[in-house]
C-alpha cells in the first residue's frame, strides 16, 4: 500500500466504512478498496480527498476532490461509454442496480455515496495504458534526445504540446510503490501478445472518442491513462483530472507560441509549488525518493499553502462542470441520485 502521512491516512469515509464492518483491502495514494461481507466478487471503490505529487502523498486534503473523481468516472462510463465493458455495478441511491447486486437499500443508505462506486472484483491488467494526443509530459525529454517515444520514431522539430497526427500509446509497468517504468510498444506487445493488442486497440479507440467528446465542450485531453482488468474491462478511474491532462484550445495555442506549458485543469498548482520547495537535499520534491524514509518524513511534515489547495479545488470543480455541463452538486443529486447530508 502507499506510504501515507498519518494526518491524512484516515478519512471520515474510512471511519464510517470500518465501523459498518467493511474491511480495507487496499489503500492507494488517493483511492481505497473495501471488501463486502458475503459478496467476495464485489468491492467498494472509494475516492478520498488526498493529494499526491511525484509519488509522495502530501499531508493535506483538497476538499471535494474525491467526489469529483467519482462523478467524472460515473459520467464517462455511463453517459459516454455505455457500450464499453467495465467493472461498474451500482452507484448513488438508485435501487435497481444495488438490489440486483444483492444489497438491501438500508445498507446502501449508510455508505458515503458521494465517494462510492460498487465494482466487480477482477484481476488487474499489470500495465498502465497511457495515450497521448500531444507531445509533452514525461516523454518530452526522450523526444528531445532522439525524436522517439515508446520506441516509435516521430518527426523531428515538434513543439512541446503540439498535436500529433495520430495518438501515441506509451505503456508503463504498474509499480506497487515508487515509479512506474516506461516500456516500448514492442516490449509491451512481446510481453502481452494478442490479449495486449486487443486491450490497447480498445483503449486507443476510447481515447479518440474521449478527445472528440471533450473537444465539443471546449477542452483538450492532452493525454490520459486507462486501466483494465485481464478480461479487458475498463476499470478504476476514467478520464479524471488525476488520470488525464486537460486544457483549453486557446491556452494551448498561446502556450506553444510562448514556449510554456498550458494551464492544466488538475493538481498542477501543487506540482509548481512542489518544484520550488527547499529541501535538505536540494530544491524540489521531484528530486526526492519516495522509497527513502528520510524523504518521506520530510514531505509528511510540509505545509501546503492554503491558496495552492484552494486553486487546485477550483480547477477540479471547474473541469467537472465543463465536462458534465452542470455543477458537481447538481450532477450528484440529479444524475447519480446522491443526497448530500
Amino acid at each position: 500500500m502507499a506510504k501515507i502521512p498519518a494526518v491524512v491516512a484516515k478519512s471520515d469515509a474510512m471511519t464510517r466504512l470500518l465501523a459498518l464492518g467493511y474491511a480495507l483491502l487496499y489503500q492507494g495514494k488517493v483511492g481505497e478498496l473495501y471488501t463486502v461481507p458475503g459478496k467476495p466478487d464485489q468491492l467498494l471503490m472509494i475516492r478520498s480527498d488526498r493529494l499526491s505529487i511525484f509519488d509522495f502523498v502530501l499531508p493535506c486534503f483538497v476538499q471535494n476532490k474525491g467526489i469529483v473523481l467519482v462523478a467524472l468516472t460515473h459520467y464517462w462510463l455511463t453517459k459516454v461509454f455505455p457500450d464499453v465493458p467495465n467493472h461498474l455495478l451500482a452507484w448513488g441511491a438508485e435501487p435497481e442496480r444495488w438490489i440486483a447486486a444483492g444489497w438491501k437499500m438500508e445498507d446502501v443508505a449508510r455508505l458515503p455515496l458521494e465517494r462510492t462506486l460498487l465494482i466487480k472484483r477482477g484481476k488487474i491488467w499489470p500495465w498502465e495504458m497511457i495515450f497521448r494526443g500531444h507531445i509533452g509530459g514525461s516523454v518530452w525529454k526522450q523526444y528531445q534526445k532522439d525524436s522517439t517515444v515508446a520506441g516509435i520514431q516521430l518527426p523531428a522539430g515538434l513543439s512541446k504540446w503540439q498535436m500529433l497526427k495520430q495518438p501515441l500509446f506509451t505503456p508503463t509497468t504498474k509499480a506497487e510503490s515508487g515509479h512506474d517504468l516506461a516500456v516500448s510498444v514492442a516490449e509491451y506487445t512481446e510481453a502481452t501478445g494478442d490479449a495486449g493488442m486487443m486491450i490497447s486497440m480498445m483503449d486507443l479507440d476510447l481515447y479518440k472518442r474521449a478527445y472528440d467528446h471533450a473537444a465539443a465542450r471546449g477542452l483538450l485531453v492532452l493525454d490520459t491513462k486507462f486501466e483494465n482488468d485481464e478480461d479487458g474491462n475498463l476499470v478504476d478511474e476514467v478520464l479524471t483530472p488525476d488520470s488525464s491532462r486537460y486544457t483549453t484550445p486557446d491556452d494551448l495555442k498561446a502556450a506553444i507560441a510562448e514556449g510554456r506549458d498550458p494551464i492544466f485543469y488538475d493538481k498542477e498548482p501543487v506540482r509548481v509549488w512542489g518544484r520550488g520547495v527547499a529541501t535538505p537535499w536540494g530544491t524540489g520534491i521531484q528530486n526526492l525518493d519516495p522509497e527513502t524514509e528520510e524523504h518521506q518524513a520530510f514531505v509528511a511534515n510540509l505545509t501546503v499553502p492554503a491558496e495552492v489547495i484552494e486553486d487546485t479545488e477550483a480547477r477540479y470543480l471547474d473541469i467537472c462542470r465543463r465536462i458534465v455541463e452542470r455543477n458537481l452538486w447538481s450532477y450528484l443529486s440529479e444524475v447519480m441520485k446522491v443526497t448530500m447530508g
